[in-house]
């Protein structure tokens, strides 16, 4: 399997943040109906941690009882961690995946079955991850994180607000953003300092990131250091950035972020960096399957 994967948008990995308590979810619900596209909608609670980052319960095949997932936009293929995998008595296979653009070796394997709410897919390729450091941070057990390879197979609407995500017939409000889903990615064309900058539309991240790799040395943006010099990104060691971005443009609408972050040297052929929905202030994010589009609200 050749996939790329961002893995809860690079910057959970490099220590950045710091989880505080969940808001409340309830019990686990799924596959309560068809896939959401049938006119009918079906809800299930999501714990939002820190404001931005996303866990509902689902189940996988050979698991009865329900586990805890992130939901992650800016992940593609979904993942599985490596304890879970071995607890299912699933084999991994050698396999190597993109990040920052760089190839890794990972590893890969085939979950018969997995369900959130009502999506179900069934013979499912996923990567397989050492979770733990995640695990810790949360205070909680994950199974793994879903991606739009399988969050895309269902219209859905996922509300910070009221900490639901809901399946089932959507609005066309908010900016609209194409999904490609080839890549299993949504990129959005946007402006930062009158520059445009293609930016992954990305749940997993608390902030705007730029991979430096893809301007050179950015003489348009006043860099300045960050404490986080020398964080390990997705198995890479990096220098990250700050900087400020008085002026984001997107869709027709101007943002202002005091701090974003640049990454010196690292570069991706498909987009220049993340975008952390909640660091825009956007309260919801819809997905229209039958025209492949992402709508940012």
């Amino acid at each position: 399997m050749r996939a790329k994967l961002t893995f809860v948008g690079l910057l959970v990995l490099a220590g950045l943040l710091v989880f505080s308590g969940p808001a409340y979810a309830g019990g686990c619900i799924t596959n309560p109906g068809a896939a959401g596209d049938d006119g009918h909608t079906d809800h299930i609670p999501t714990k939002i941690y820190r404001n931005f980052l996303v866990v509902a319960e689902g189940q996988i095949g050979g698991a009865p009882e329900c586990l805890n997932f992130v939901l992650d936009t800016g992940t593609s293929p979904s993942v599985i961690n490596l304890k879970l995998l071995a607890q299912l008595g699933l084999r991994a296979t050698h396999s190597s995946t993109f990040a920052l653009g760089t190839q890794a070796f990972a590893l890969a394997s085939t979950i018969p079955e997995l369900e959130l709410g009502p999506i179900r897919a069934t013979s499912l390729p996923v990567m397989v991850k050492d979770l733990s450091r995640l695990e810790s941070d949360f205070g909680i057990s994950i199974a793994g994180i879903i991606g739009m390879d399988v969050l895309s197979k269902s219209n859905f609407r996922l509300d910070y607000d009221t900490g639901e995500i809901e399946f089932g017939d959507i609005s066309h409000e908010g900016v609209p953003v194409q999904f490609d889903e080839r890549a299993g990615i949504a990129v959005a064309n946007v402006t930062i300092a009158g520059r445009p900058v293609r930016m992954l539309v990305d749940t997993g991240s608390e902030f705007v990131v730029l991979l430096g790799g893809n301007f050179g040395d950015a003489p348009w943006l006043t860099l300045r250091n960050s404490a986080q010099s020398g964080a390990s990104v997705a198995d890479q060691k990096v220098r990250l950035q700050k900087f400020s971005a008085p002026d984001i443009s997107l869709g027709g609408k101007h943002f202002s972020k005091g701090t974003a972050y640049f990454v010196p040297g690292s570069a991706d052929p498909v987009f220049d960096g993340l975008l952390g929905i909640r660091a825009l202030g956007f309260r919801s994010l819809s997905y229209d399957r039958a025209c492949g589009t992402i709508y940012l609200q």
